[in-house]
C-alpha cells in the first residue's frame, strides 16, 4: 500500500530546519477506505495537552487496550513497521534508523484544540504525520506551522491537513512547530498519524530532562484547551 517510490523520489527542504511535504503516499481508493474508517469513538483516547491521541503501536511502553483495527489500517501499521519503511527514510534523511525505538498514534482535533509552539522530545530523531481528511478549508484552522523560531507567527510554511498529504521532519534544536486551533467552522475533527523514530539511547537518558522542562508548557496547554485565535495571527 505504501508507496516507497514517493519517499525515495521527495527533496528534504533544509530551512528552517529539515522537513519534506509529500503527496500520493498511498493509493487514493485505500486513502478514502483509511479516511471512513478513522476512529470517532471517544473510548481508548486520552487528552494529554489539547488533543486526543491513541496509541497503536509503541516500543517505549506497552500500549493497554490498543485499538481493533480493521483490515486497511491493520495493513497500513503493517507495512509502516517494515524495514523497508525505514530503509526509505532513512535514505532520505541520511539517518540510520534499523535500531531505532517506533510508536504509531492517532492524533485527532476537535474544536478548540491545538498544538503550541514546541520542539519533540531530543530522543525523538524524525516524525512522519499522515493526514486523513476527505476535505479541509483553510478558515478550519488545524494547520501545521513549520516556525523560524518559538513563536506562533514566525511561519515558514503552513500545511494543511488535507487527505492524501504527509510531512516529514527532523527534530532539531530549531525544529519548531505548531498546529493551529481548529475552529467552529471545521465540519469534521482533524485526523492524522503519527509515526516517531526515537534514539533508544537519548530516550533513556535526555527525556526525562526535557519532560521536566516541558511541565509548565504542558500544564498550561491542559489549563488553556482553547486558544485564543489571536496568537496564531
Amino acid at each position: 500500500m505504501l508507496n516507497l517510490d514517493t519517499i525515495a523520489k521527495a527533496k528534504m527542504q533544509s530551512e528552517p530546519y529539515c522537513w519534506t511535504f509529500l503527496e500520493n503516499l498511498l493509493p487514493l481508493k485505500q486513502s478514502l477506505e483509511l479516511a471512513n474508517s478513522y476512529p470517532q469513538e471517544q473510548d481508548g483516547f486520552t487528552q494529554p495537552g489539547a488533543v486526543l491521541v491513541r496509541p497503536i503501536v509503541s516500543q517505549l511502553e506497552e500500549v493497554k487496550d490498543p485499538p481493533k483495527l480493521n483490515n486497511i489500517w491493520q495493513q497500513l501499521v503493517d507495512e509502516l513497521r517494515t524495514n523497508a519503511y525505514r530503509a526509505a527514510l532513512g535514505e532520505l534523511t541520511g539517518l540510520n534508523l534499523m535500531d531505532d525505538l517506533m510508536y504509531i498514534y492517532f492524533f485527532r482535533y476537535e474544536t478548540g484544540n491545538f498544538a503550541a509552539p514546541h520542539l519533540d522530545a531530543p530522543s525523538i530523531r524524525i516524525v512522519q504525520m499522515l493526514y486523513f481528511n476527505q476535505e479541509w478549508d483553510s478558515n478550519w484552522g488545524g494547520c501545521y506551522r513549520i516556525l523560524k523560531n518559538h513563536h506562533a507567527k514566525s511561519v515558514f510554511q503552513e500545511i494543511s491537513p488535507r487527505l492524501n498529504t504527509s510531512l516529514i521532519s527532523v527534530t532539531s534544536d530549531s525544529s519548531w512547530h505548531c498546529v493551529t486551533p481548529v475552529t467552529l467552522e471545521a465540519k469534521q475533527s482533524r485526523q492524522a498519524l503519527k509515526v516517531a523514530f526515537i534514539n533508544r539511547e537519548d530516550y533513556y537518558f535526555y527525556d526525562s530532562l526535557y519532560a521536566r522542562r516541558n511541565k509548565f508548557s504542558q500544564l498550561k496547554q491542559q489549563r488553556y484547551p482553547r486558544c485564543p485565535l489571536q496568537l496564531f495571527k
